[in-house]
């Protein structure tokens, strides 16, 4: 595993993209606070909260599998550079406004959701370059590292945000990610990648349609995804409003504030970065069912134990296991899809499974905030663990988790994106 390691820290296209994504990636959570608190300030109002939330997620699900189609047709990098390209316009237009005291709350909401319409299209771009800049050996651990950007930015951004916002004002923290987008940019233009030829084909909708469809089918080729669909479709919707139900458990059953919910999202976060790295050398020792099976366990163990016992320390503690788990999963997910997937349709299946995964969550996001209102969030907690751990608890009994395996590569050099496929897909 170390040997593996060593390679990556000596692969250069890999460092420029793992460096310029991860500065951006910051860059991109001190602006996603700016907004979320910006639109509080403005209305002080918890629906149009909401809509901020939904606006994260909304453009994912409605156009992922659409921009997939044209991100296989495209050059993988590019369509990076020129979505972070209008992700810096549309930022400077923010900041621009912030700064001459005339943003609105529509105008917030309109760049939560243009911004990630553009990403739609970056995420399964970025998802389908990495099989390019790293050989099939170093996937697992290059995952990891790349995931480990999430719950990072999830720890340092709100708090450089809140720095700015305290000591400047909340336009300040708005043009880091001028910044950030323009680093990426630099460090994408100097990757130096080998796609696979692309074959022209008319640009009219029977061919679109086709395409489409292709990409649709390369998913379901994948029977593992296709077995977690169900309990993801579930998982996603019972924990979406997560940070509304951490909120209330933190006053009302902890009888805390903000540096309660602070430390339970800073355990989970910290809990998604280890998961994240220890998946690669996990996956080289451990059966991926046995790995999946304990991980959907301690996603599902901490909602229901934590209200049963509301002491911080072991709350935190909780938080941190399910932070793991939701860490080795998404890293698994990713690193499978790119060894089963032929290069010129991983950008419709990244597209794919950013829809269909993320489904549920816009409805998640709105039911799970009206019904919070409802509930004791005690009760609500308990039920949602509960349900979502019997949606899961099946998963690790199917025949395909149960042999899924990554292939075992005996070098480097000796072991080609096919034989990798093959291998994986027995």
């Amino acid at each position: 595993m170390r040997s593996i390691e060593r390679g990556l820290w000596r692969n250069r296209n890999f460092l420029l993209l793992f460096a310029g994504q991860s500065l951006s990636s910051i860059g991109s959570a001190v602006y996603s606070f700016a907004l979320l608190w910006d639109m509080k300030v403005l209305t002080n109002n918890p629906f149009l909260m909401s809509l901020v939330g939904v606006g994260w997620v909304l453009p994912q699900v409605a156009l992922g599998s659409f921009a997939g189609v044209f991100v296989d047709r495209w050059n993988k990098r590019l369509v990076m550079i020129v979505s972070d390209f209008g992700r810096l316009i549309l930022t400077a237009w923010v900041t621009a406004l912030a700064l001459m005291q005339v943003l609105n709350p529509a105008e917030i909401i309109a760049a939560v959701f243009l911004g990630n319409s553009i990403f739609a299209f970056f995420n399964p771009a970025s998802s389908a370059l990495m099989p390019l800049v790293v050989n099939e050996r170093d996937l697992g651990s290059a995952n990891g590292m790349q995931q480990v950007m999430g719950p990072f930015s999830m720890i340092v951004g709100p708090a450089l945000a809140a720095g700015l916002i305290a000591w400047l004002g909340i336009p300040y923290a708005y043009a880091p990610n001028i910044g950030t987008f323009l680093v990426s940019i630099v460090t994408l233009a100097l990757i130096r990648a080998k796609e696979p030829e692309k074959i022209r084909r008319p640009f009219d909708v029977g061919h679109l349609r086709a395409e489409y469809a292709e990409g649709f089918s390369a998913l379901r080729g994948i029977r593992l995804l296709t077995v977690l669909i169900p309990s993801a479709l579930v998982i996603n919707f019972l924990y979406a409003p997560t940070d509304v139900y951490l909120v209330q458990f933190a006053t009302q059953v902890l009888h805390m504030r903000q540096v309660a919910v602070a430390e339970l999202n800073a355990a989970f976060a910290f809990g998604m970065l280890l998961g994240s790295l220890s998946f690669g050398p996990l996956s080289q020792r451990v059966q991926l069912g046995v790995i999946l099976g304990v991980a959907l366990l301690f996603l599902n163990l901490p909602f229901i134990v934590m209200p049963l016992i509301p002491i911080l320390v072991i709350d935190v503690i909780l938080m941190f296991a399910m932070g793991m788990a939701i860490g080795i999963v998404n890293t698994l997910v990713v690193t499978l899809v790119q060894l089963l997937t032929p290069q010129h349709l991983m950008g419709r299946v990244f597209g794919f499974i950013g829809t269909v995964f993320n489904a549920a969550s816009p409805l998640g996001l709105l039911v799970g905030g009206a019904v919070a209102t409802a509930l004791p969030v005690r009760r609500l907690m308990m039920l949602v663990g509960a349900v979502a751990f019997l949606g899961g608890i099946w998963v690790p009994f199917l025949r395909d988790v149960r042999e899924a395996r990554l292939p075992t590569v005996a070098s480097e050099n000796s072991f080609s994106p096919d034989e990798a496929r093959e291998d994986a897909a027995q």
